[in-house]
């Protein structure tokens, strides 16, 4: 298997990282795989105003993991995968995409640099995608102009760390195809790509608004109430290894009442609040299982299992597989 850590916040550098590793050959902004790692391209587009994306069309010739390492700066990776199998596995925080019987999976995924994020594609598996990297201060820039700015970034403030992802539609697979697999004067190429490109992005913030309607979106906390439940959020998942701090001690952190805490953070995150903790846990679990860095016992010990058998239990009632099925790939 080959390993690939990187933290790169500008494409072109990337593509470079991956030309160096894969020992391939970049040519305008162009990588074509060799063929000991697979066949196919990874192309960098530049996009207006300073935005900068990665078209893909690709089959691997052997396992190659994918690890995007957090950074504490403010970016954002929207993508658009479509990933024929034998088998893929891609994780946001720990947290894998959906999987089905087919042998076709695509999501739309937005994520943050301020997680770790791996994608795994083990020998056979054909990836076509586009991913677009953006900054805070663009995504800023880009909804001032919107009269439903102010709405959608309060949507991705708060969901961000339980938004992941939504199933690809027709539409979504329509445009991308079309980006992938261009056939055009090569004249017009570039300006159709970003045409396309552009409008995936429009359609993706659209949908956000649509959903907000359908949800009836509406937060009544206050911003310093939000702002104390992110910090309640950090406190919770900072250290898998001990248990998370009680209820009543994490009220006394929010300055609210144990109800208020309780309800305020299902609102915003998605679920209880130990539910939330013990959901990140094990996708910790599955991301250090996945990386083949750690074995079984090492991974419950460092997620603060002293005893394998609870570990191996807890996992499987979320995955449905024990933790020990992940080493045999």
């Amino acid at each position: 298997m080959i390993k690939i850590e990187f933290n790169h916040t500008d494409y072109a550098e990337l593509l470079s990282y991956y030309a160096e590793v894969f020992n391939g050959r970049l040519k305008n902004n162009k990588l074509e795989l060799p063929a000991d790692i697979g066949n196919g391209f990874i192309k960098l587009i530049e996009l207006p105003n300073g935005l900068q994306g990665l078209v893909s069309d690709y089959t691997v010739h052997q396992d190659i993991l994918l690890n995007r390492t957090k950074i504490n700066k403010d970016y954002f990776t929207l993508r658009f995968d479509e990933v024929i199998i034998p088998e893929a596995i891609a994780i946001e925080n720990g947290q894998s995409l959906p999987t089905d019987l087919s042998p076709v999976r695509s999501a739309v995924f937005l994520g943050s640099t301020k997680f770790d994020w791996m994608f795994l594609s083990t020998k056979g598996t054909r990836v076509k995608g586009v991913n677009i990297l953006f900054s805070k201060e663009w995504l800023e820039q880009f909804l001032e102009v919107e009269s439903v700015g102010d709405l959608i970034k309060k949507y991705l403030s708060l969901k961000m760390s339980a938004f992941n992802y939504e199933p690809m539609d027709m539409e979504y697979k329509r445009i991308l195809a079309e980006i992938v697999q261009m056939d055009v004067d090569p004249a017009f190429e570039t300006l159709i790509i970003q045409n396309r490109v552009m409008l995936l992005l429009e359609r993706f913030f659209t949908r956000i608004y649509y959903k907000m309607s359908d949800m009836h979106f509406d937060v009544k906390l206050s911003n310093e109430d939000i702002n104390r439940l992110k910090m309640i959020e950090k406190e919770l998942v900072k250290d898998f290894s001990i248990e998370p701090p009680g209820i009543t001690k994490l009220a006394r952190l929010a300055a609210m009442s144990p109800s208020k805490l309780k309800n305020s953070f299902k609102e915003i995150f998605g679920l209880p609040v130990y539910q939330y903790f013990q959901k990140h846990r094990m996708n910790k679990a599955k991301a250090m299982l996945l990386s083949k860095k750690y074995s079984v016992r090492e991974v419950g010990m460092e997620l603060g299992y002293s005893n394998l058998s609870n570990f191996a239990k807890a996992f499987k009632k979320s995955f449905d597989q024990l933790p020990s099925d992940l080493l045999d790939r």
